[in-house]
């Protein structure tokens, strides 16, 4: 009943025109709740949309009710556990009837044991991958109004962290190919790259309107403008800017395979997954539902929504399945061929198979795990809550 009340609360925070009440409310209601690190703050104005109140920091809905300059002093959130199983429907409010391939026993538990590849990070976001690396960004510091951020790198088998790039003003989505990293700068508006073994970075476009989610394949980079409301491509090398799709809702995450564009749009509660073709078109609404973290592989789309729940659907599009449900507030997630792994803000990493099946629990006691990404021994992500970029083997 607790955990109900608590996301009952959280819904209120989006009724009308008293969003920023209900921050106030959810501190009342919740004194009694084991608190969870402050969401990364990722933008730092507020401006009014009808009767709600648009914050520009990449996803719409209560968590970012920390942002810098919306609320200074904001409490941190406290949606601590599972969203009951009666919800679902209203976790998922549209598109042809789900199947549910979730297990009726409860999770097993993984083998690993994670280890930390670094320490002492500034609000550690996003993560990727590459054969040799590990590249993540760090999100900065407030008192220094974000434009401290950073992007990292550190060996697969552990060692020394090397800073690619510093002052850069609030990094977020992060992506390798086989010589650069690639990055947005959500307050700063620029799309950016710097070789993988370091040199000075390269500013790829810039005057973007909160870019957010970045993406690349061999040819392009690909990003979302979730304050332009735009998906974005360019050449990894630099040259003329495409526009994919526009009028977009808060367009969010975004993933990419040999043919198409994924993205997310519409913020937490009323969003959909859409699709475009890379070299352009007419952009595709997939029957998701909400969505918010996507990640696609050569059959199907995979997403979470924070409310509790892991889906995915063919790539084409049709009837989506819940692979997993009552999770505590999901957010990066990432799929190899066997799996599908997320992190939990509430403090754990999971997974399950891409066919439905029993989930498991690959690491708890985590402090606000967010990014993640997955190679064919092991599974990384980043700790937001105590700035720790992790490795567990086996995944």
């Amino acid at each position: 009943m607790a955990h109900l009340t608590r996301r009952l609360v959280l819904l209120f925070a989006w009724s009308t025109h008293a969003r920023l009440l209900g921050i106030a409310v959810i501190a009342s209601a919740t004194v009694a709740a084991c608190s969870l690190p402050p969401f990364p703050p990722e933008g730092t104005t507020s401006t009014s949309t009808g009767t709600s109140t648009r914050l520009d920091s990449g996803v719409w809905d209560a968590r970012k009710a920390d942002a810098p300059g919306v609320v200074p002093d904001a409490p941190p959130r406290t949606l601590d556990g599972p969203a009951p199983s009666t919800d679902l429907q209203t976790r998922i409010p549209d598109g042809p009837a789900a199947t549910d391939s979730r297990s009726s026993s409860g999770p097993e538990t993984g083998t690993g044991t994670p280890i930390i590849l670094a320490s002492g990070q500034s609000a550690p976001q996003y993560i990727a991958l590459d054969s040799t690396s590990v590249y993540w960004t760090n999100h900065g510091t407030s008192a220094n109004s974000f434009i401290d951020g950073t992007v990292m790198k550190v060996p697969i088998g552990g060692g020394t962290p090397t800073t690619l790039a510093s002052g850069q003003s609030a990094p977020k989505h992060i992506a390798v190919d086989t010589a650069s990293v690639y990055w947005t700068t959500f307050l700063g508006g620029t799309v950016m790259k710097v070789p993988t073994g370091g040199g000075t970075p390269t500013t790829l476009a810039s005057g973007q309107n909160g870019p957010s989610g970045i993406a690349v394949d061999a040819t392009s980079v690909y990003w979302t403008n979730y304050g332009g409301d735009t998906v974005m491509k360019i050449p990894t090398g630099g040259g003329t800017l495409t526009t994919l799709a526009s009028g977009q809702d808060r367009p969010g995450e975004i993933a990419v395979d040999s043919t198409s564009v994924y993205w997310t749009t519409g913020g937490s509660l009323s969003g959909a997954v859409m699709k475009v073709p890379t070299g352009g078109g007419t952009p595709t609404t997939l029957p998701s539902g909400a969505a918010d973290h996507i990640a696609v592989d050569t059959t199907s789309i995979y997403w979470t929504y924070f409310m509790g729940s892991v889906l995915t659907m063919p790539i084409g599009g049709g009837i989506f399945t819940i692979l997993a449900s009552d999770s505590s507030t999901p957010e990066g997630i990432a799929v190899d061929t066997v799996s599908v792994y997320w992190t939990n803000y509430g403090g754990s990493l999971m997974k399950v198979p891409t066919g439905g099946g029993t989930p498991t629990i690959l690491a708890s006691g985590q402090n606000g795990p967010i990014g993640i990404a997955v190679d064919s021994t092991s599974v990384y992500w980043t700790n937001y809550g105590d700035g720790t970029v992790m490795e567990l083997t086996p995944k």
